[in-house]
């Protein structure tokens, strides 16, 4: 008998059981005395507490018996969902009734087991079903986590599978659920065949399939059904976006062949005539001009119909009209086919709704960061114009401060039609880096590291850090603090002091020395910046036979420095971009009231374009830089540009591109240009590769032989390497090749590094 059977006839005997107190008593008049419940007990109950099922019922003791709400009850208690049946027996106790709910329990769940699962662990596969430890049996559960299992397996390419389940009864009366799986082997697509493609070749359909083909390793092939479905949908907005807006799938068909492992995926196309873009209209305006409107919509009379122009049309009005302040437009694309003339007509119905203002800002999950280092990144308050532009710039402002995990920027609906409410939820994470370690650079040979930095020194936004390096020719140590929001400002203040000693091919540069900095934005992607700097600065270990202009600068040096930059950055990631762009112009003027006398400007910019598929990024970078001596002082050997190894011309070693006096020594010029071009493709764990190109020259006009810049001597060099934005930064490997080899020079040269490229 099923468990609504048993229900029924449980409510029935206690109906009739309920009646019995009643019937011995002797006929009365109307006012018949109450029959009050004295007692109730459960029985029968193992795992359940007796105070759950008491709960769901509605007699109390020391209210009067009535039988119709024990069946009632008894109802309830089946809700529950824990029992296989439930009765009543109502006896006389005490001058009343006492009421027994006898219940049996159903059988938990004590152990699920998946036998046979080779090729896919078990900890997955629980994850596909609903069944769980502890549960409370059911069969129909049972069966529906087989079928999960083998939808799985054919989702992954298991075609052969088979799930059986078993159901295991143990002595106490739970049981134990075992799924044995026979998986078979994977089935790889030997061929995809697209009939009935005219408009559209089948290698453009096959195009846009995320199913393959197999191919040698490089594609696996693997029939997977669940993407063959989505498949489906991608061919017909394919067919949409060239004009075929009445095409379909007649059929998608996965034909198998069992003994050698391999299957054909047929599909059947119907594609209908092509349509063009007949009328463009749009109504419902009036804050905002058509004309203006107009130059948002990509369609065009006459225009191939496209339904991904359609909706990037729909969403540039969106935007446009969310940059007044009118979030909460709506704009519904009306499509009207003209099937004689193969036309579709569009009618864009704009509802502007009223200015939205924000209302409140809620801000979560900061456990570490004070509230207000998160608020001032944010470009609205309460009681402001309200658009998605500033709620995204909010988000890609906290993401950039590198505090957080996770950054999440929505809004709700506030207490009326022109209002919102925006929620920031972030996800902290570590800021802060102690590591001590060696590495290796192929600028300065084996070092040895210690780092001590803190992003966010308590909370409060605060930059300082200690860096200490020791190598074979390199010794350095920095010690830096920045302030970015300064009395509350938006007015960055820092400061770095700095001890340096390099060993360079041809001489030694010892520098001490230290800076102040400070920097303000204009506007929301721009900003300027200013540096006042003093160094002590000491040439040694220069050949007394060697280069006269090296023998000149031998000795201590001092440098009083001033310096201005303007930059803009729209970068969308300033860690790891993938689109948007840097500009920057710099000027420094040495000779501050002491010391070295020159000037020195370079400007630099940067562009990232993603492309449409497989999230590569395309990335080109641009730097000139151009110095000159005055009062009759040369620019120093260290002031002077050089090109060559990493985040530079990566087909030379470090500072090897550089003009040569007489004896052949590289003393550094006075100009310079550096062009990259570079395509970065992910690979896996956080790993790009990258393929690139590079072009510079360093020159200089106070040399004999190098007087004026000479493009044709530009150097050319192409290469590849690996990017991984590890757990300690930012690492570069780079092997570049020289396009342009001169005698006596290497064929390539390897580079590795860390810390950001662009």
């Amino acid at each position: 008998m099923t468990a609504r059977g048993r229900c029924a006839l449980s409510i029935f005997f206690a109906l009739l059981l309920g009646s019995f107190p009643a019937l011995a008593q002797t006929p009365s008049p109307p006012a018949e005395r109450q029959i009050l419940i004295k007692e109730i007990a459960v029985q029968g109950n193992r795992r359940v507490q007796e105070a759950v099922i008491l709960a769901r019922v509605g007699a109390k003791i020391g209210s009067p018996f009535v039988a119709n709400r024990t069946a009632e009850d008894i109802r309830a208690i089946f809700s529950l969902g824990f029992f296989d049946d439930v009765q009543v027996k109502v006896e006389d106790f005490e001058g009343g009734v006492k009421l027994t709910y006898m219940v049996v329990e159903r059988p938990f769940v004590r152990d699920i087991v998946f036998a046979g699962n080779k090729k896919e662990d078990s900890a997955t596969l629980q994850e596909k079903i609903d069944l769980k430890l502890g549960s409370v049996y059911n069969p129909v559960e049972v069966n529906r986590g087989a079928d999960k299992l083998k939808e799985f397996y054919e989702q992954e390419g298991y075609f052969e599978v088979g799930i059986t389940p078993e159901v295991e009864k143990l002595p106490d009366g739970d049981v134990t659920v075992t799924y044995r799986i026979a998986e078979g082997r994977r089935i790889s697509i030997d061929k995809i065949v697209i009939e009935g493609a005219q408009g559209l070749t089948p290698k453009q359909v096959k195009a846009a399939m995320e199913t393959q083909e197999r191919e040698y390793i490089v594609l696996r092939g693997t029939v997977q059904r669940q993407k063959l479905d989505e498949d489906v949908d991608r061919i017909i907005q394919l067919y949409n976006d060239f004009g075929y807006v009445q095409a379909r799938v007649e059929s998608s068909e996965i034909q198998v062949d069992r003994e050698k492992a391999r299957a054909t995926v047929r599909i059947v196309v119907v594609e209908g005539p092509q349509f063009k873009v007949g009328g463009v209209d749009v109504v419902g305006n009036a804050v905002l001009p058509i004309e203006e409107i107009r130059k948002r919509i990509e369609l065009k009379t006459g225009d191939v119909f496209s339904r991904s122009k359609l909706r990037d049309s729909v969403k540039n009005i969106t935007d446009l009209y969310s940059a007044v302040g009118r979030a909460s437009a709506d704009v519904v694309p009306n499509t009207l086919q003209d099937i004689p003339s193969r036309l579709v007509n569009l009618v864009f119905e704009i509802n502007e709704g009223p200015e939205t203002y924000v209302e409140r800002i809620n801000i979560s999950g900061n456990t570490r960061s004070e509230e207000k280092i998160l608020r001032r990144e944010i470009p609205m308050a309460e009681g402001d114009l309200f658009t998605s532009q500033k709620l995204a710039r909010a988000k890609q402002r906290l993401t950039n401060l590198n505090y957080f995990d996770k950054v999440e920027a929505k809004t709700v609906p506030g207490s009326s039609k022109d209002k919102v409410i925006v929620n920031i939820d972030v996800t902290e994470k570590p800021t802060g880096l102690f590591s001590i370690g060696g590495g290796y650079s192929s600028q300065d040979g084996v070092l040895g590291t210690l780092d001590l930095s803190q992003r966010n020194f308590l909370g409060k936004g605060w930059e300082v850090f200690l860096r200490l390096r020791g190598g074979e020719n390199l010794q350095t140590g920095t010690i830096g603090f920045t302030e970015p929001w300064l009395f509350d400002r938006p007015l960055a203040a820092g400061f770095d002091i700095f001890n340096t000693r390099r060993l360079l091919p041809d001489y030694t540069v010892e520098s001490l020395g230290g800076d102040i900095r400070l920097g303000h934005p204009l506007g929301e992607y721009s900003r300027i910046n200013a540096v006042y700097r003093v160094s002590q600065d000491r040439i040694s270990d220069v050949n007394e036979l060697g280069s006269p202009q090296l023998i000149s600068q031998k000795g201590t040096h001092l440098t009083s420095l001033v310096g201005v930059n303007l930059s803009r950055d729209t970068r969308d990631n300033v860690y790891d971009p993938t689109r948007g762009s840097t500009a920057s112009i710099g000027l420094d003027f040495a000779g501050v009231g002491f010391g070295e006398k020159f000037v020195r400007s370079v400007a630099a910019a940067t562009y990232f374009q993603p492309l449409p598929w497989l999230e590569h990024v395309l990335s080109f970078r641009f730097t000139a830089g151009y110095s000159f001596g005055w009062d009759k002082d040369p620019v120093p050997l260290f002031e002077r540009f050089y090109l060559g190894g990493s985040n530079s011309l990566r087909q030379f070693k470090s500072l090897q591109v550089s003009p040569k006096d007489n004896t052949g020594t590289r003393i550094g010029g006075n100009s310079e240009l550096l062009g990259t071009i570079e395509y970065q493709i992910p690979l896996f764990f956080g790993i790009k590769a990258a393929v690139f190109y590079d072009v510079g020259q360093v020159w200089g006009p106070d040399i004999a032989g190098g007087a004026k810049i000479d493009i044709s001597d530009l150097r050319h060099g192409v290469g590849a390497g690996f990017r991984w934005n590890s757990p300690f930064g930012p690492i570069r490997i780079d092997y570049g090749i020289k396009l342009d080899q001169r005698k006596g020079e290497s064929f390539g040269e390897f580079n590795f590094s860390a810390g950001s490229s662009f």
